[in-house]
């Protein structure tokens, strides 16, 4: 009949399929759920809060001296219930990571974050944690992975938020005035991270 819809070839719907299959590959590795809500709303907020980055040992943007300024402050129960203030730590360096257990980069990011701050104890290390679970699953991956810094929980993003988090993982370095010193938007490698201690201590 001349208004029957005729199906493409077999071999041509292998291959549509194929780039549809490739491209979902591609954004699961890239990190492709909804953006983290921020400041200024550039990340594109979502009520999940979700947005990871898929890159890792990315290179950091550090600061001069001169255009540092200070940190966001940061207050809150950590995932063992005990209080924390960034202020606690002023006097050293800080290294403040933004993360949640279901981001790949994350997990990727972990084992290189629990190396440094065992091998670097003049440097305070800080967990951020932005999941919306009630943090049973932030605290099993922090038991599972052997990570001893305290992590506070940043259940609805009000932390990220004050200090303009793009997605995750998101790590912040600063110096030993409590001043952003350096920012890497992609999970850290020992390598990445400890170039950047290294012009702090």
């Amino acid at each position: 009949m001349e208004n029957e819809r005729r199906l493409p070839p077999r071999s041509a719907r292998l291959a549509v399929l194929a780039l549809v299959v490739g491209a979902g590959l591609v954004l699961a590795f890239a990190g492709c759920s909804p953006g983290v809500s921020t400041a200024d709303g550039s990340a594109g907020g979502s009520a999940g809060g979700r947005a990871e980055r898929g890159s890792v040992g990315g290179a950091a943007e550090v600061l001069p001296v001169v255009d540092r300024k200070s940190a966001p402050a940061m207050s809150g129960r950590t995932l063992t219930g005990d209080a924390f203030d960034l202020s606690s730590v002023r006097g050293r360096p800080a290294v403040v990571n933004f993360w949640a257990s279901w981001c790949g980069p994350c997990r990727a990011e972990t084992q290189a974050l629990v190396e440094m701050a065992q091998a670097h104890p003049e440097v305070a290390f800080i967990g951020v944690n932005r999941e919306a679970d009630g943090s049973a699953a932030a605290r099993a991956f922090v038991r599972d992975n052997a990570v001893r810094y305290p992590n506070i929980v940043d259940e609805q993003g009000a932390v990220a938020a004050r200090w303009n988090v793009p997605g995750l993982p998101t790590t912040f370095v600063l110096d030993s005035d409590g001043r952003i010193a350096a920012r890497l938007f992609s999970a850290v490698t020992a390598e990445s991270l400890g170039a950047v201690i290294a012009g702090l201590v």
